[in-house]
């Protein structure tokens, strides 16, 4: 992470600042009311990246689905850095901090999907460790979902053996 970086989870004092970080990096503003709405309802959390006490990115986690029923999948959307601030980290401090979201949420994949266009951010994700699930098809132009696990299922030999030392049943 960079140094004078903190990343917090957005509340609904920072709509103002997300609206303004969409319009900077050429996204509209609007559907941020329904964002907060699934993050009073637990289905999103939102991160927002600060440098120096000032908004320089973000990114949406959505949770769907219950974490112990297959597809236990958390979902990242709208990762944003402004353009001032590309190619220094952030974006890849975001994207570990909402796979942490993730974990800590008991969900064991991350996916995300990503303009087949965007060589910078395809790098990113393949760098850290996504792999592609699917082609898929924007209302802009063609992507792509890709996916990664983050909590491996254990093998079956580890798990029989916890099962017989007694640690699991």
């Amino acid at each position: 992470m960079a140094v004078g970086l903190c990343i917090q989870v957005a509340t609904q004092a920072h709509q103002p600042v997300l609206s303004d970080l969409r319009r900077q990096v050429g996204w509209g503003a609007g559907g941020l009311e329904g964002s907060f709405l699934a993050v009073a309802e637990g289905r999103q959390v939102i991160l927002i990246a600060e440098y120096d006490g000032g908004p320089v990115g973000a990114v949406t986690v959505n949770l769907t689905g219950r974490p112990n029923t297959p597809p236990r999948t958390g979902h990242i959307s709208d990762l944003l850095v402004t353009p001032l601030w590309r190619r220094r980290g952030i974006g890849g401090s975001l994207l570990r901090a909402a796979e942490q979201v993730i974990r800590e949420r008991g969900y064991t994949d991350a996916t995300l999907d990503v303009e087949a266009s965007n060589a910078v951010a395809l790098h990113l994700y393949q760098r850290s460790g996504y792999r592609r699930l699917r082609t898929i098809r924007f209302p802009w132009g063609p992507g792509y979902t890709l996916r990664k696990v983050l909590v491996p299922e254990p093998d079956q030999s580890s798990f029989s053996l916890l099962r017989w030392l007694g640690v699991v049943r």
